[in-house]
This record gives C-alpha cells, structure tokens and sequence, in this order.
C-alpha cells in the first residue's frame, strides 16, 4: 500500500489540472452555486472543474467558488480541517447573502474528505497525525437545509456499501472509512448524496491501479453532471 500511494503521489502532481478562470467568487447571488474541495496537490479548481461547466451549460445564473485550503498531503489533519473550517464558513456566509441559491457540494479525493466532514463532522487521527474534530452541518438548517447536491469523487473517506455509493467501487472502503457518529451524521443527507468510486481506485476502494484515482472526470462527468441537473 504504501508504494502504491507514493505512486499516487507522483501521478497527482504530474497531472494536476490547469487553472481555467470560471466566473468564480462572483459578487452577485448566483441561482446555483458550487463549492469544489480540490484534490491533493491540484491547483485551484482542479478537475472537478468540468462538472461545473457541464451543470451550468444552458443555466443563466451558475457558478462556483473554490474552498480554500492546502490540499496538501505534508500536515494532512491541518490540510483538511482548514478545508472544514473554511467551508462551513463559505457556505454559511454565502447562504446568509444569498438565501434563495441551490449550493452544490463537489470533493474530489481530499477533498471528499473535506465535503463528508462539513457534512458529516470528522475529526481523528489520519496518517501520523489527528484532525480536531467539527460540528457537522444540518439538513434540518440554513445552510444546510440549502445543500441540494453533494458528490464525492474517490473519497479517501469512502465507505462500503452506502446507499448513495456509486460505480464499481462501491462495495470498497477507502483509507481511512467513516463510522459512528460521522457516518450517521453523513447519511441524514443521504438523499442529497452521490459517491463515485472505481474498484481499481486505491484511494477509495483498497484497489492497486493509481491511474484509477485520476480518471473519474474522463468517465462519470456526465452521469454526475446530469445527476445534479436533476437535483436542481
């Protein structure tokens, strides 16, 4: 495993995605609004990018915002918690600014991880190091009662056989699985959540082929891009 995430390593910054200007952080309230966790080591907004461009083909009022944070794997709990801690803080202030958008939530790798734990809460101790926990959202509450759509694209959080998983990985955990009360807390957004994972993926699903991590925008972007249309 642990070569295999090396190699991982070296595959994500090999092929980081090239930032493309996307009307992000747009002043005015947008009808539909996206908040893309990157992946590790991609630069703002990695590849998530194109499920963005596809939703808001043909909408007149669509667009997105990058949550920020490192995304590195050096200082992984503080990586991701800054990624929690900054979301929550996106979203809530962009529902407070515009409480008549939709806000869609996108997460690819690390940033799977981000998205479950503003959703889900998290916290614990992942690599050589522990992340504080958080407060997860509500789906009871602004803004969380605001969220119509969260994906997960090769979730290092994956877990097994949920009923929002999708592809052929679903049956797979990920590194480090949720359980308890973060998987609970997850799962009250269930109808809301779609969970793209390849068996292959050594991320989400235990599989040895890194080259899996990095394909899922050349595989699902247009079922996940139509998921979320219907969400709308």
């Amino acid at each position: 495993m642990a070569t295999i995430f090396l190699s991982l390593i070296a595959l994500l910054q090999a092929t980081a995605a090239t930032p493309v200007i996307l009307a992000a952080r747009q002043s005015t309230c947008q009808d539909v609004h996206f908040f893309i966790a990157r992946g590790s080591t991609e630069p703002y907004p990695g590849r998530q990018e194109v499920i963005v461009i596809a939703v808001c083909e043909g909408l007149s009022s669509c667009g997105y915002e990058d949550i920020i944070y490192p995304a590195t794997f050096e200082d992984y709990c503080n990586s991701a918690f800054a990624g929690v801690s900054n979301g929550t803080a996106q979203i809530t202030a962009y529902a407070e600014r515009c409480p008549d958008a939709k806000l869609v939530l996108t997460g690819y790798s690390q940033g799977g991880h981000v998205v479950g734990d503003i959703l889900g809460g998290g916290g614990g101790a992942f690599q050589d190091c522990t992340q504080p926990t958080n407060t997860p959202l509500s789906p009871e509450t602004s803004p969380g009662n605001k969220i119509v759509a969260a994906i997960f694209f090769g979730d290092v959080r994956h877990t097994a056989s949920q009923s929002y998983n999708v592809g052929t990985g679903a049956a797979g955990n990920g590194i480090w699985p949720r359980s308890g009360s973060a998987l609970e807390s997850l799962n009250r957004f269930t109808e809301s959540l779609h969970s793209w994972c390849l068996v292959d993926d050594p991320v989400c699903a235990g599989g040895s082929d890194p080259n899996a991590h990095t394909s899922y925008f050349e595989v699902y972007t247009s079922d996940a891009a139509e998921w979320v249309k219907n969400k709308l």
